[in-house]
């Protein structure tokens, strides 16, 4: 049996054919045309990322030490007002000058919200899908009518 000896450590390795060889030449053009727009997009989003947490960071430090500088303010002000009239008139009017631009800017703030039309279109469609749900289980199972919408969709 010394004789008979077999080598199975070659391979052999099919070469693609022309079907496989034209999905790696387009993929291969694809790369060469839209790599260096991609990598120039990669750039300007990342810098642009970079910008956006940067902004953030400071708009929330702002915020922060607007907040810490109003209740200090406000405190400032109570005390001031104490030389003059009771703390509790002193609190009244801190208070009174807080709250009255905070209810001008909420009922400004729900009329914007109020004349956005995408406001309007989400609403009117709850109320028709609520009315549409509404009639299919209200209706009697037991006549053999079909649920219909109320309004007919058509296809273009």
């Amino acid at each position: 049996m010394t004789g008979d000896q077999t080598d199975y450590g070659t391979a052999i390795e099919p070469q693609p054919g022309q079907f496989e060889q034209f999905p790696r030449l387009l993929f291969a053009e694809f790369a060469a045309w839209a790599g260096p727009r991609l990598h120039r997009a990669g750039k300007l989003l990342r810098a642009e990322f970079i910008r956006g947490v940067i902004g953030l960071a400071a708009l929330g430090f702002a915020l922060i030490a607007a907040a810490y500088g109003t209740v200090y303010f406000l405190r400032f002000l109570t005390e001031l007002l104490t030389r003059w009239m009771p703390r509790w008139a002193a609190l009244l009017s801190t208070s009174g000058l807080l709250l009255i631009p905070a209810a001008v800017a909420a009922l400004f703030g729900l009329w914007q919200l109020h004349r956005l039309r995408s406001v309007r279109v989400t609403a009117a469609v709850a109320v028709r899908a609520g009315s549409a749900a509404r009639s299919f289980a209200h209706r009697n199972r037991h006549d053999g009518t079909e649920f219909r919408p109320s309004r007919r969709i058509e296809k273009e």
